[in-house]
């Protein structure tokens, strides 16, 4: 893995891409120089120079509208092409300010449900602020760009809350049949649980590529933490129990409510993982991305 990753970053440098040559592969390269930076754009004010800082990713606009997320009033998605990959690429922010709201609030988050058109139940709050995003601003233009790039893959992305969003973006994609499973790729970094069994059977049914990517004792993907509803992950968790520096160890995990080798094994957590990944997130915003390749 670390002569891959090494490899990878060369190709990185000069070229600016470095996709896994088998598409069902997890690729820390990919996760560390290409999906990170498109998650954190959508937090950044500028997320055109952010994603300027990629190699032949062109940013094409990013859409804010009102949602209803913990003391949060707005939600953006952010779009963008890679013609090198062939990828429409589609990044969610679900709250800029998840991390100020009280225990109280994020519970509150998961204390209903809704059924999704992907089969199960979510939760309400979730697919409320996804339908404000996806039904408002965000179909409209990605159907238009997926009808006229047919053969492009879709990337969908999202950290924190973003990865709810994300999650909900792929299995609405997949439910619909927009595009076969095999052309959806979703990465996410410190999402939370989404849904029910029934919903993570339905998303793993109809999206091909999944990989959550978290990292130590990072809190947000264990909420709700008061689980009643017995609410489930998604396929599959990346889990990076270390600094997440460059050649860091993972263990991937398919089946993470069942697995103590993932983060499943923590019983305590710290809100200082859930702002690093592979770099530290304030400052991957406040760089535009130029800190991910410093």
């Amino acid at each position: 893995m670390h002569i891959l990753v090494v490899c990878c970053l060369a190709i990185f440098l000069y070229l600016g891409n470095c996709i896994s040559s088998e598409d069902g592969d997890y690729d820390d390269s990919f996760a560390r120089y290409k999906m990170i930076g498109f998650a954190i754009a959508s937090f950044s004010q500028d997320p055109a120079s952010c994603i300027r800082n990629m190699n032949d990713t062109l940013f094409l606009r990013k859409i804010t509208v009102k949602c209803d997320f913990a003391n949060d009033t707005e939600c953006s998605a952010s779009l963008a092409l890679d013609h090198h990959n062939k990828a429409i690429i589609i990044s969610h922010r679900g709250s800029q300010h998840f991390m100020n709201v009280t225990d109280k609030v994020v519970e509150a988050l998961y204390d209903e449900m809704e059924s999704f058109v992907s089969g199960g139940n979510v939760s309400k709050h979730f697919k409320k602020a996804w339908s404000s995003v996806w039904n408002t601003a965000l179909k409209d233009p990605f159907l238009t760009l997926k009808n006229t790039y047919q053969d492009y893959d879709i990337w969908i992305t999202g950290y924190s809350l973003g990865g709810v969003m994300a999650s909900l973006t792929a299995a609405n994609i997949g439910a619909l049949n927009y595009v076969s499973k095999d052309k959806i790729k979703v990465m996410t970094f410190g999402e939370p649980r989404v849904g029910d069994i029934d919903f993570v059977k339905g998303f793993n049914s109809v999206v091909g590529y999944s990989y959550r990517v978290i990292h130590q004792q990072d809190p947000v993907p264990h909420l709700p933490l008061n689980n009643t509803l017995n609410y489930q992950y998604t396929k599959e968790e990346v889990f990076y129990n270390n600094d997440m520096s460059l050649e860091s160890s993972y263990t991937i995990c398919p089946d993470p409510d069942d697995s103590k080798d993932c983060s499943d094994k923590f019983h305590n957590y710290t809100n200082t993982d859930h702002m690093l990944y592979f770099k530290n997130v304030s400052s991957i915003i406040s760089s535009n991305c130029q800190e991910l390749y410093s």
